[in-house]
């Protein structure tokens, strides 16, 4: 559930918001929707049963922001989540890789601390489908794994939608203090938003 600062920046950025119980997901729901978020408490043999209606969805340009630690990954494309060794803390540390869509820069550094501590926002990732882009690293410095990363489900016309996989907790919270609290979620959509009419590259 969205906290209502994550809701008033969504609908800041131009959205409109609403939500809707996970087992209401269908094809009248998402012929209603562009971009749908799926938190990170979420019921994946339930998701795995509505993937045609998914994948049709984002054959159509709907585009899919997914917060997951994938055990029975639900989508073709979705890969098992592994977790990073804790120690040292400095592994559970997101790292900026690539902000080609400025998701991330307006947050500050420490944008994945929940309360200062770390290690909340993602402890691991899973494998990205070819084509997709790794924005940022969990895990050793020396040995950097992929926490989020785009791609843009591919359709005969191009014109599929994007999918924002996060590895780990419900990105609503985040940053949690600041002028721009609860923030990236927004910053996400609007990135997706922005890929869709074709003003950012992919």
């Amino acid at each position: 559930m969205a906290s209502r600062l994550d809701r008033e920046s969504l609908e800041r950025a131009g959205f409109e918001t609403s939500f809707s119980p996970l087992y209401e997901l269908g094809p009248e729901l998402l012929e209603k929707t562009d971009t749908l978020y799926v938190p990170s408490s979420h019921d994946e043999f339930f998701l795995k049963s509505r993937s045609d209606d998914l994948l049709a969805f984002l054959a159509r340009g709907g585009n899919l922001v997914i917060c997951a630690e994938p055990c029975q990954p639900w989508l073709p494309f979705m890969a098992p989540f592994h977790a990073v060794s804790p120690r040292p803390f400095t592994n559970i540390k997101v790292r900026v890789r690539n902000d080609r869509f400025g998701i991330f820069a307006d947050l500050g550094g420490d944008f994945d601390g929940s309360e200062g501590i770390f290690g909340q926002y993602a402890r691991g990732w899973s494998d990205p489908p070819p084509g997709a882009i790794w924005l940022t690293d969990v895990g050793p410095e020396g040995d950097p794994k992929p926490a989020d990363w785009p791609w843009q489900y591919p359709t005969t016309t191009g014109r599929g939608g994007y999918v924002f996989m996060h590895n780990g907790d419900n990105m609503t919270r985040y940053p949690d203090r600041g002028p721009k609290k609860e923030a990236l979620v927004a910053n996400v959509c609007l990135a997706l938003r922005r890929l869709s009419i074709g003003e950012l590259l992919f």
